[in-house]
């Protein structure tokens, strides 16, 4: 936490104040350490209520106009909050903004990877598609955040992806390509996170994002290319048989009409390979997720 804390502390910017919110949901008084008395940091302590519950009461607590997470075992470049505010003046109405993750060997230093979507404007297709800005290198605008109501505390291991498609849904996306946060991956690395319940989070999560009016528009107004169109048929047709499982036939019926309509829009997409790429694809090229997958599995052989 150390590290993660005086990463924020430390930062080069100088042209607007900032705040270090600490959320101690470990259930134990922290151990003293310097930055404890720093007038920038106020420690709040929420007794294992879970992440979601930990982040959205940090977030109550905030009184900046963006709002960034930190897991503890992550740290921002010392330029980071810099490079936000330029991309705060160039796109000031962005509701999200990111840069990129470099994924880092915890006993080397050496960085394994770098990743961004280079998503801007409204990327809703691309988000619900599979494409998403990692928490660790975002800045949320403090209102559009509890405008889509915060962290959803029924979805445990993909909340950041939720909380990203729900904002997504309501405002536009801007991007840096400088280098913002680090990951750390290695073999001592453990996580919390049940990615055993990942895919029906997932459906549930889009199901209630596809629910929302004026989203079918708004998924056609960002698909762009043949893939995206491809994408956006795949991810109706992944609510389908799940509604159906669910019992809630009127929502699965919902979900085959506008796949149905969905493909009449892709138009001319329908003769081309990327778009039936898209609908095929089980995850988008250099999603964060699946690359540091793909790294875990090289590591252990």
């Amino acid at each position: 936490m150390t590290r993660a804390v005086h990463s924020v502390l430390e930062q080069t910017l100088t042209e607007a104040p900032f705040e270090v919110i600490v959320v101690n949901d470990s259930g134990r008084p922290l151990p003293p350490a310097d930055w404890q008395q720093d007038k920038r940091v106020h420690i709040l302590n929420t007794n294992q209520r879970e992440r979601c519950v930990a982040r959205n009461a940090g977030a109550a607590l905030a009184k900046g106009n963006y709002i960034g997470f930190l897991d503890d075992d992550d740290w921002l470049l010392p330029v980071a909050l810099a490079h936000f505010w330029q991309l705060a003046q160039a796109a000031p109405e962005a509701a999200w903004l990111y840069g990129t993750i470099q994924i880092i060997n915890e006993a080397t230093g050496a960085c394994l990877a770098e990743v961004n979507s280079g998503l801007n404007g409204n990327c809703f297709a691309q988000i619900m598609g599979g494409a998403w800005a990692p928490i660790q290198t975002s800045l949320i605008r403090n209102q559009t955040f509890f405008e889509v109501g915060g962290y959803n505390p029924m979805i445990i291991g993909t909340e950041d992806l939720d909380l990203c498609r729900r904002v997504a849904y309501r405002g536009d996306f801007a991007h840096t390509q400088a280098p913002i946060a680090c990951l750390s991956r290695g073999d001592s690395w453990e996580t919390s996170t049940n990615y055993g319940r990942a895919p029906a989070d997932t459906l549930w999560s889009r199901n209630n994002v596809l629910a929302e009016s004026g989203a079918f528009t708004r998924l056609l107004e960002s698909a762009g290319t043949a893939y995206w169109y491809g994408r956006i048929v795949r991810v109706y047709l992944s609510t389908i048989r799940w509604n159906w499982q669910q019992k809630q036939l009127a929502a699965a019926l919902s979900r085959t009409l506008f796949t149905l309509t969905a493909i009449l829009y892709a138009g001319r997409h329908l003769l081309s390979g990327q778009f039936w790429q898209g609908v095929k694809a089980h995850h988008v090229p250099d999603s964060l997720h699946f690359i540091v997958k793909a790294l875990e599995e090289v590591s252990n052989g």
